[in-house]
């Protein structure tokens, strides 16, 4: 259906993309990877007409386009799909399907029986459990990217191109999500995959193609299409995560919950967290784990329970309070509550400690030669890739927008670290990084606390870890009980497949 020879596109000295050529057919499925930079984004645009290329050709059925919009690509039959794709929250399904669409009248007036009619019987073929006369406010994450896709193959999408579509969706949900996108690849539809979550790609594509700086450096097909093969494609390999070989359970106890109860964790939430371990809060989307988090951070209001921090009673009324206990946070929103995007590296970097790089103290002046010598020590330590100190953090990669987050702590030794989703939305790459400063966190004797929707990521982090399910810690799994089945069961309270 599509074929791409020898797209370039430039932005003044750079190519964003050189000599790209791929194709994708009707009914097939092509995953698009690289690491942040790559120039996926790039590419993406150009298929969808909002960028046009310097050179090369799009053909569509055999036939050479110019799409001048995206306007243009709409009509050729492709649809990009987004994770977060504004639906409107008020209207259903049916509603939110036809935005932007023609309505279908009798007599004048919108026919609202043809319109639910025209819906449901695709979504009887792609998703026959999604309910078309609900408010989307009231459908889970993953319902919501349903409708986004119905949306998108009801309008007669030939094509989807779907951006990091489970990124915000818990493993199991990612795992429902694919059975629907699979029902509608066998409908014809072809798909292009962009995701950070490899073995997804390698799950579910036929094919998957690897940019590296602009360029097509790989395709892998078949047996060859691995996780690890994709990794190595990127410029990298498979890291293992550092874990200390001693016995935690010796190791004093740092941060202590003791029957925790606010607004959001209804049931008394109990948990020790000890010097060098690494705790992972699993669970799905509205369990109760970041709440958590949220309360030991000062940000949630404590209704009952108590909290000791090295061995002395810890009630913080404001994140301030926890900073000067020796708390850190890593924010699970990046730009929303982590980063100041159109203020320099520096400023970011420093603003959490600004007591630290007062040139008097007491005074609010800041030594600004404090403020980059700290920056340059931490920027070292947590790997981040960046040309000047003072360029904007939303000129970063979403990796080294994390590491910059990181960076804010990289220069004391905190007593507790508190991660929530600390590699969602980042290429593999970063993610590896990332998961070596948590290891290295720990090492250093920091209680770490990580709440993730990765099941995968939670296995690999913690060493043990806690699940959570409607507000409450419902099981605490060591690293040699843990496994993907038994996470599976606790977080939505059913048994084990049998092997």
């Amino acid at each position: 259906m599509l074929e791409l020879r020898g797209i370039t596109k430039r932005f003044g000295a750079t190519n964003a993309l050189e000599a790209v050529s791929l194709s994708l057919s009707g009914g097939e499925v092509l995953g698009l990877v690289g690491h942040n930079g790559a120039g996926k984004s790039t590419l993406i645009k150009i298929v969808a007409g909002a960028q046009a290329p310097d050179d090369g050709q799009i053909r569509i059925d055999g036939r050479v386009v110019h799409f001048h919009s995206p306007h243009d690509a709409y009509e050729a039959g492709i649809r990009v799909i987004h994770q977060d794709a504004p639906l409107v929250p008020g209207f259903d399904a049916v509603e939110n399907c036809f935005l932007g669409r023609p309505y279908p009248r009798h007599l004048g007036m919108i026919d609202r029986r043809a319109m639910r009619a025209a819906i449901a019987a695709v979504a009887t073929q792609i998703a026959p459990d999604l309910p078309l006369d609900v408010p989307v406010m009231l459908l889970s994450p993953t319902q919501r990217q349903f409708v986004r896709l119905l949306r998108a193959v009801a309008d007669k999408g030939r094509m989807l191109v779907l951006d990091e579509p489970t990124a915000a969706l818990p493993a199991e949900d990612a795992e429902t999500f694919y059975k629907v996108l699979a029902r509608t690849r066998d409908r014809g539809t072809s798909i292009m995959l962009v995701s950070h979550r490899l073995d997804e790609i390698a799950g579910f594509c036929s094919r998957a193609v690897v940019l590296r700086d602009g360029r097509l450096v790989a395709e892998h097909a078949g047996a060859d299409l691995t996780p690890t093969n994709l990794i190595r494609s990127m410029g990298g390999s498979a890291v293992a995560i550092p874990h200390q070989e001693v016995a935690l359970a010796s190791a004093p106890v740092v941060l202590s919950i003791d029957g925790l109860t606010t607004s959001e964790l209804r049931q008394p939430v109990s948990l020790q967290v000890r010097a060098g371990e690494v705790v992972a809060l699993y669970g799905l989307a509205g369990s109760g784990r970041s709440h958590l988090l949220n309360a030991v951070w000062g940000a949630e209001e404590v209704r009952s329970g108590a909290m000791r921090l090295d061995g002395a009673a810890f009630a913080p009324r404001s994140p301030r309070d926890a900073v000067r206990a020796g708390i850190s946070y890593v924010p699970a929103d990046r730009h929303r509550s982590g980063l100041f995007a159109d203020f320099d590296l520096v400023f970011n970097k420093t603003l959490p400690l600004l007591e630290s790089y007062r040139r008097v103290p007491g005074l609010p002046l800041p030594d600004p030669r404090a403020e980059r010598s700290a920056f340059q020590v931490a920027a070292e330590r947590v790997s981040m890739a960046f040309s000047s100190p003072r360029q904007l953090a939303r000129t970063l990669s979403g990796g080294n927008q994390q590491k910059l987050i990181f960076s804010r702590w990289a220069n004391r030794h905190s007593r507790v670290m508190l991660l929530d989703e600390p590699t969602e939305g980042i290429d593999v790459m970063a993610k590896a990084t990332i998961k070596q400063i948590i290891g290295a966190i720990a090492a250093d004797g920091d209680a770490v606390l990580v709440s993730t929707s990765d099941r995968d990521e939670a296995l690999q982090l913690g060493d043990r870890i806690a699940v959570f399910r409607h507000g409450a810690i419902v099981r605490i799994f060591t690293r040699a009980e843990a496994s993907p089945e038994a996470l599976s069961a606790a977080a939505q309270a059913r048994e084990p497949e049998a092997a």
